[in-house]
């Protein structure tokens, strides 16, 4: 049986959700996403930080739709994106930023149209500017677009591979 305590509290955390969201979520579509919250952050609704593993969330579903814990590349995805956001203190020129994750996704640069590099800074609601320097926190949802681009990248050149691989089998 839950406390009035816990009760208070994990209403003024579906409260915030949906003030984030700017809509009422159902009972059920809040209970999904606490739950969904605690397999992933350890997420406790009596803990101290609740309100900002809510707040986080809530911001990461309202900017980027998609973004679901479900997708087979979620694991990579997020490890690039906590990778950036854990980084203290750290700040890059957004060519900077580029440059590096380039690297970490094994991607060459040159063959990332420049149309597809500003679309991640606009899915994420940061502005490119070559030379202006971002905290690493704010380019960490970046590199969550990007890396679906390039998960989905490799996936393609996979699929078109296979029938080059299948005739070199016969």
């Amino acid at each position: 049986m839950a406390t009035k305590e816990y009760t208070t509290k994990y209403r003024r955390l579906k409260k915030a959700y949906e003030r984030i969201m700017g809509k009422e979520v159902s009972d059920i579509t809040w209970y999904r996403t606490a739950s969904t919250l605690k397999r992933h952050f350890n997420f406790n609704v009596e803990a101290p930080g609740a309100l900002l593993i809510v707040e986080a969330f809530a911001d990461l579903k309202k900017r980027y739709a998609a973004f679901s814990f479900k997708t087979s590349d979620f694991e990579e995805r997020w490890s690039l994106f906590k990778g950036f956001y854990e980084a203290k203190d750290t700040q890059y020129t957004c060519k900077q930023f580029l440059d590096l994750l380039a690297d970490r996704l094994k991607v060459d640069l040159k063959n990332v149209p420049r149309s597809t590099r500003y679309y991640w800074f606009e899915r994420a609601g940061v502005q490119y500017q070559a030379d202006e320097h971002r905290h690493s926190k704010d380019l960490a949802l970046v590199a969550f677009v990007a890396a679906k681009w390039a998960i989905n990248r490799r996936t393609a050149t996979m699929k078109s591979a296979s029938p080059e691989v299948s005739l070199l089998l016969k």
